[in-house]
C-alpha cells in the first residue's frame, strides 16, 4: 500500500514538473535559443530583407564593420565611453545610497527606498520626455535655473561635446536606485556582530564602512558591476528618444546603429554581424570585472591562511 502511494505521488510529481517545464521550456526555445542561433547564423551571410535569398560570405560582415564602416566605429567609442561613465558612476552612487538608506530609521527607509526605486519601474520613454523638457535650452528647467543665477545657458542635447554625457546622466539616475535596492539588501544581511565586535575596537563608521560592509557585500557588487556594464553596452532608449544619434553622430551608440541598418535599412546580415560584436564586448567586460573580482578573493585568503 505504502509503495503504491509513493508511486502516485511520483507520478504526480512528475506530471507536475512536466507542465510547469516543458512550456518554459518552449518559450525559452522559441524566444531565445532559435533567436539567437538565427542571429550567429545571418551574421556569416549577406541575408536582406529586399531580397528573398541569401549566400555565405564567412566573416565579410565582421570585416566591413571595422574596416568599410566609419560609423560603425565612431559607434563603438561612443558606446565604451558611455560604459566609462555609467558603470562606474552608477556602481558608486548605488553603494553609497545603500549605506545611506541603511542609517535611516525603519519609516525612513522605507519612504526614501521606495522613492530612489521608482524610476526603475517608470517607463524609458516617460523618463526621457521628462529629461527632454529638462534639457530644452530654450525653456527647459536647467537653463532657467543658470539664468536666474545669471550664469550662460547651455546647448545640453543639441551640443556635440555636451549630448552624450547629458544622456549618460539620465540613464545613471534612472537605474542607479534600483542597483541601490539591491545593495541595501546584502548590507541588511551583514550579521549586526561585527559591527558590534568593531566598536568595542574603537572602529568609527568610515572604517566599519570599508572593513566590514564593503568586503562582505563583494559579491553583490560584482553583480552590480556586470549587471551595470551589459545596461550601458545597452543603451538605447533615451538616445532614440531625445537625439536619435545627433548632433552628427556624437550620440551615436552600438545599438541605435543596429537598429537603422538591422530594421531601416533590412541589412539582417550585417546588424547580426554588429550583434555579435556587442555581445562579445559584453562579455568580455564582464569577464575582466569577475577575474579581478576572484584576483582579490584569492588574495585575501592567502592573506587570511597566512593570519595577516
Amino acid at each position: 500500500m505504502g509503495k503504491l502511494i509513493g508511486t502516485k505521488r511520483n507520478r504526480g510529481r512528475s506530471i507536475f514538473l512536466f507542465c510547469v517545464l516543458v512550456p518554459t521550456f518552449i518559450w525559452f526555445l522559441i524566444f531565445f535559443i532559435i533567436p539567437f542561433f538565427s542571429v550567429i547564423m545571418y551574421s556569416f551571410t549577406n541575408a536582406h530583407m529586399a531580397y528573398p535569398t541569401y549566400k555565405f560570405v564567412g566573416f565579410d560582415q565582421y570585416i566591413k564593420a571595422f574596416t568599410k564602416d566609419p560609423t560603425f566605429l565612431i559607434s563603438l567609442k561612443n558606446t565604451v565611453v558611455t560604459a566609462l561613465v555609467i558603470v562606474p558612476s552608477t556602481v558608486i552612487l548605488a553603494i553609497l545610497l545603500a549605506a545611506g538608506l541603511n542609517a535611516l530609521g525603519n519609516k525612513l527607509r522605507q519612504i526614501f527606498t521606495f522613492i530612489y526605486f521608482l524610476p526603475s519601474v517608470i517607463s524609458a520613454v516617460a523618463i526621457s520626455l521628462v529629461w527632454n523638457w529638462l534639457y530644452n535650452k530654450n525653456y527647459g528647467l536647467f537653463n532657467a535655473i543658470l539664468d536666474a543665477l545669471g550664469m550662460k545657458t547651455q546647448p545640453f542635447l543639441t551640443s556635440a561635446s555636451q549630448a552624450l554625457i547629458c544622456l549618460c546622466i539620465v540613464q545613471i539616475w534612472s537605474i542607479f536606485g534600483y542597483y541601490a535596492v539591491i545593495l541595501l539588501a546584502a548590507i541588511r544581511g551583514i550579521d549586526k556582530s561585527y559591527y558590534e565586535a568593531a566598536e568595542v575596537d574603537g572602529a568609527g563608521p568610515l572604517a566599519k564602512f570599508f572593513r566590514i560592509t564593503l568586503p562582505l557585500i563583494k559579491n553583490n557588487i560584482l553583480f552590480v558591476c556586470v549587471m551595470t556594464t551589459t545596461v550601458a553596452f545597452m543603451f538605447f532608449a533615451p538616445v532614440q528618444i531625445l537625439t536619435k544619434g545627433t548632433p552628427g553622430t556624437s550620440t551615436m551608440v552600438m545599438l541605435l546603429h543596429i537598429m537603422n541598418k538591422g530594421i531601416k535599412n533590412s541589412d539582417i546580415g550585417y546588424a547580426s554581424a554588429m550583434s555579435i560584436i556587442l555581445m562579445l564586448i559584453i562579455l568580455f567586460f564582464s569577464m575582466i570585472q569577475w577575474i579581478i573580482t576572484r584576483e582579490r578573493k584569492e588574495k585575501a585568503k592567502h592573506y587570511k591562511g597566512q593570519g595577516v
